[in-house]
């Protein structure tokens, strides 16, 4: 669903980094994902080692428990921090160039050292610059955040805001030109989030972190997006 949903809200309001990724089925996938995680591997990420590849499977290294049912076993108080610690971890990988394409808190994993990262499916390279790979890492977190936290909206606001402030400036940029394309469509139709389901509302929550920024001018002062050519 929540896949439907980005390419809607891609095709619809031009987002570049909603569009849905490249990615290769069966055994081209299983080698082309193979290849990717030793590609990141040798960059030093803190991805899983490949064992062992076929055309029928890919063995992979333990890289730690998802974080997914890390945070659900914490109290409602405390997953704030951990999703706050996984989002610099996130962007500490920016920082050195890096993204992951698929950044949903799903996809993260916790390790005594820290976090780790899975499931790098998707290719981005051949269609997303750096900045839009980078902003689409954030927007994914962002959107995959509000299950973990009861929908709370200050805590979205919290880790977008966050997430700004550490971004380099072409991401924050590409962000906030997001930002504004989701703050006009959620006054358009607002009211129809509520037929969307859990991930359309999610999108709607990005939106409203989005306005409460907007109110500090950071988004009016935004150029108005014109339609492609």
């Amino acid at each position: 669903m929540m896949f439907g949903l980005q390419a809607g809200a891609a095709a619809l309001l031009r987002i570049p980094s909603l569009r849905p990724p490249v990615v290769s089925r069966r055994a081209a996938g299983l080698h082309a994902e193979a290849r990717r995680l030793l590609r990141l591997r040798r960059k030093g990420w803190p991805v899983p080692d490949v064992v062992d590849v076929s055309d029928r499977w890919l063995a992979l290294t333990d890289n730690g428990q998802s974080l997914a049912p890390t945070l659900m076993q914490l109290p409602l108080t405390q997953r704030p921090g951990m999703l706050r610690e996984a989002l610099a971890y996130l962007q500490a990988l920016h920082a050195q160039g890096g993204w992951h394409g698929a950044a949903q808190v799903r996809n993260f994993t916790k390790r005594g050292d820290g976090f780790g990262l899975i499931d790098f499916e998707d290719d981005l390279e051949p269609s997303m610059p750096l900045a839009v790979r980078q902003a689409r890492d954030i927007l994914l977190f962002g959107m995959s955040v509000p299950r973990y936290v009861n929908r709370d909206k200050a805590v979205v606001l919290a880790l977008v805001a966050d997430a700004l402030g550490r971004a380099h400036s072409s991401v924050v940029a590409e962000l906030l030109a997001t930002g504004a394309k989701l703050v006009r469509a959620r006054r358009l139709i607002g009211p129809l989030t509520a037929w969307t389901g859990p991930e359309g509302r999610s999108l709607a929550m990005i939106a409203q972190a989005f306005e409460a920024i907007d109110q500090r001018g950071a988004l009016s002062a935004l150029p108005q997006p014109v339609a492609d050519s």
